[in-house]
């Protein structure tokens, strides 16, 4: 971390005394610093940019440097970062420095301070504080990573169960509280494992992708499309006219991904799915609240009389 690209700002009721300190750090080579005279300005400033380190004194009126910590230390909680905080101080009495600590201070200094003192202090917060937005910022991204991979299959990229019922409160919302009508329908491989275990898993993969390609293609953008199952697949699709929500997309879904022959690394492979739909129609108030897992469990009541049907009929 080199000193010149480390950002301070002195917070000091004396203008004379950030003047002082401001001109001791550049002597030091510190560049980025910025002055105020009090708290609540000090606290605006961090709002529009953040710094490495805040250095401010004690005793200020309106709020003093230890309230000022406080609310820098909330303020990087709910912005997901970590600013070092230094206070000048006369006080050097245990019980004040403990305080000052539990509060969230990283250091503090006594005054007068001497040039070469407070340039180290400085450098030593700033460098802790580097570091703890360094940890901060690769937990975020590993965090991200970690609900990315619970709730989207890495295979089709679609969400898995959880993510796909909770986006489909969304559209059988909409039918209940403004009419129209959304159908949903779960499309089941029914033939997946006995592939996996005859040509291998990679086959199995390359299947789904094929699956998910056909079903996007069949679909709007604004349709909703989820993997709830390594061979199940729901989709759900919003009409506000309800004469048009009478599943003839299910059909042609359905068609398209049973008359296929998919290439794979295993040869041209078919595939038996089953298919069934429920409609969902705004029937009380406009304050009904939708029902994911019973409009879901109806469909899976169907699914058996498609494969009845031989696999050529969308069960309703």
């Amino acid at each position: 971390m080199l000193r010149d690209s480390l950002s301070i700002l002195v917070v000091d009721d004396m203008k004379f005394s950030c003047e002082v300190i401001r001109r001791a750090l550049k002597k030091e080579g510190y560049q980025s610093i910025d002055v105020v005279n009090n708290a609540p300005e000090a606290l605006e400033r961090l709002k529009k940019k953040p710094v490495d380190v805040v250095l401010a004194d004690w005793l200020m009126p309106e709020m003093d440097g230890l309230e000022l910590a406080k609310h820098i230390r909330k303020m990087d909680k709910e912005q997901h970062r970590y600013t070092g905080i230094v206070l000048l101080t006369a006080k050097d009495d245990i019980a004040s420095i403990r305080t000052a600590f539990e509060e969230g201070v990283d250091d503090y200094i006594v005054k007068p301070p001497n040039q070469i003192d407070l340039a180290a202090r400085i450098y030593s917060t700033g460098r802790v504080a580097n570091i703890q937005n360094d940890l901060l910022q690769t937990t975020e991204t590993l965090k991200r990573l970690f609900e990315r991979e619970c709730t989207v299959n890495n295979i089709t990229g679609l969400g898995r169960l959880e993510d796909t019922q909770r986006r489909l409160k969304a559209p059988l919302k909409q039918t209940l509280s403004r009419g129209g009508a959304t159908c949903t329908a779960i499309l089941k491989i029914t033939d997946l494992d006995n592939i996996a275990q005859q040509y291998g898993q990679s086959v199995a993969e390359q299947l789904l992708i094929n699956v998910t390609n056909r079903i996007c293609q069949q679909v709007r953008p604004i349709d909703l499309v989820g993997h709830l199952k390594p061979d199940e697949f729901l989709i759900a699709i919003y009409s506000s006219n309800e004469y048009n929500a009478r599943g003839a997309s299910f059909k042609r879904i359905l068609n398209d991904v049973n008359h296929r022959t998919y290439k794979t690394t295993g040869g041209f492979l078919n595939i038996h799915c089953a298919m069934a739909m429920s409609i969902t129609q705004k029937q009380g108030s406009e304050d009904e609240e939708p029902n994911v897992k019973e409009v879901i469990d109806e469909i899976y009541k169907k699914l058996n009389q498609s494969i009845e049907m031989g696999y050529q009929e969308v069960a309703r």
